[in-house]
């Protein structure tokens, strides 16, 4: 059989057995080209001058070497690409995002803690994975996040020298936390404090909690309270002007 390099023309001789070597793939010994010999394989040799004989001068256009098989063949046998540099590049690609993913968490954990924990996406994680790893983790807690949507402070209709509290508030916060303690601020007009009340969940729910019972985000709260021997805030059947809320 012979096989000719597409792209000097130069025919060489092979056999079956050289074309099941790196799949046909050879390197021409002439125009130092690889090709593959057997989509290049003759079924007739050249005529050249109407004549049998073939010119083997290096000056033709087809040459004819009496090499049995190019080059590449003898010395360097072609390997094509293999599939396993792609699987390469996938499994190299995966450990590169995971560690990128643990840098970045670090880096957070580092300079963003408190957003990390009380990051209503991330926290149930780090809760499940502290549940099997047996650590634990602090409380998410920010007072400022509860705001007073409703608030009527009133003089008891029943009861003499009592005052009587309703209203609701929001945990804003994008987390659950436990339930704030209330403190109610009675004050003169010069700012001095006459009587201030703290109070539980459990006295302004008017019902026990268990002790992990935590207020969930968005969540809204109805509170409903009455407070007794109110006496020193109230003037005739007036509340002294200045009272506020405080979340603790």
């Amino acid at each position: 059989m012979h096989t000719q390099c597409p792209y000097c023309q130069t025919i060489f001789n092979v056999t079956a057995a050289h074309l099941n070597i790196a799949q046909g793939h050879v390197r021409c010994s002439h125009c130092r080209n690889i090709f593959n010999a057997t989509n290049s394989l003759l079924q007739e040799l050249p005529r050249e001058d109407g004549t049998d004989e073939f010119n083997i001068g290096e000056d033709q256009t087809t040459h004819f070497q009496d090499e049995d098989i190019p080059e590449l063949l003898q010395e360097d046998i072609y390997e094509p690409p293999s599939g396993r540099s792609w699987k390469s590049l996938f499994w190299w690609g995966i450990i590169v995002i995971i560690l990128a993913g643990l840098l970045t968490a670090q880096l957070m954990w580092f300079f963003k803690r408190d957003e990390v924990l009380q990051h209503a996406q991330i926290r149930p994680w780090l809760d499940l994975f502290c549940y099997n790893f047996l650590c634990t983790l602090p409380t998410t807690r920010d007072v400022t996040r509860f705001k007073i949507e409703h608030l009527m402070v009133q003089i008891h209709p029943e009861r003499s020298n009592a005052i009587q509290v309703e209203g609701t508030f929001i945990n804003e916060a994008i987390f659950s936390q436990p339930y704030p303690d209330l403190q109610l601020i009675f004050e003169d007009y010069n700012g001095q404090i006459l009587d201030e009340r703290r109070f539980t969940a459990a006295e302004y729910l008017q019902q026990s909690l268990p002790e992990d019972q935590q207020l969930e985000a968005k969540s809204t709260v109805h509170i409903k309270l009455e407070l007794k021997e109110m006496g020193e805030v109230i003037e005739g059947k007036q509340i002294v002007e200045s009272y506020r809320f405080e979340f603790l």
